[in-house]
């Protein structure tokens, strides 16, 4: 009888051991989180490879600003005059082939401020110009007529007068050598009948006299 009690005794304190040992195991394991299959049968899982990060990609929308060239303005200088008007520096006729030897003073690089027109009508050359009553007289005048005349395939120009103030006309005979009296247009030299010239007016630049930097274009026509 004795020996059943101890084998009984034995079982019972086998049994409570057992049941001590499995709630250890399960206390453990819900404070560990989920247990997988690999653990419970003691295979090591897998470290897990750390995540790259994903390349930081450039604004998809940006704009590439390109700055187009500005629009550029008028090619010839311009400048406002003390009577408010506007001044342009424009080129030679283009029957003017040659560069020009200036036989008298070089206007070329005068501003062009008077408005001109040529006619040869009456013995006179007829040069009315916008100017005529605004630059300043000196001792009596105020302007130069020039003559653009080709001699031996050279363009040559030359001042052949005196305008006084308002003066608007001269004599064709005073488009001659002896007026202008400068060589090679100057003794026996004068247009000939149906040769181009051409005719402008500036500010006083025969000499070293001086009343304004300024001058008219040039016009072309037909000596008759």
């Amino acid at each position: 009888m004795r020996r059943i009690e101890m084998i009984l005794k034995t079982a019972w304190i086998a049994l409570l051991a057992t049941a001590l040992l499995t709630g250890c195991e399960t206390g453990t394991m819900d404070n560990q989180g989920t247990v997988t299959l690999n653990e419970l049968q003691g295979i090591p899982e897998p470290t897990p490879e750390p995540e790259t990060p994903p390349a930081e990609q450039g604004n998809t929308n940006s704009q590439t600003q390109t700055n187009s060239p500005s629009d550029g303005g008028s090619t010839g200088s311009t400048s406002t005059t003390p009577d408010g008007g506007t001044t342009s520096n424009e080129g030679f006729p283009s029957e003017i082939d040659t560069p020009i030897k200036w036989l008298h003073t070089d206007v070329s690089r005068w501003p062009v401020t008077a408005d001109i027109s040529v006619s040869v009508s009456g013995g006179k050359v007829n040069f009315p110009y916008s100017k005529s009553r605004s630059w300043p007289a000196v001792d009596g005048v105020n302007a130069n007529p020039w003559v653009f005349a080709k001699k031996d395939g050279q363009w040559y120009a030359a001042t052949f007068e005196w305008l006084r103030f308002g003066q608007t006309a001269k004599p064709t005979y005073t488009v001659r050598g002896d007026h202008v009296k400068v060589a090679p247009l100057n003794g026996s030299w004068a247009p000939k009948s149906g040769e181009r010239i051409g005719i402008m007016v500036s500010g006083l630049a025969r000499h070293k006299q001086r009343n304004v930097q300024e001058r008219s274009r040039v016009v072309m026509i037909t000596w008759p």
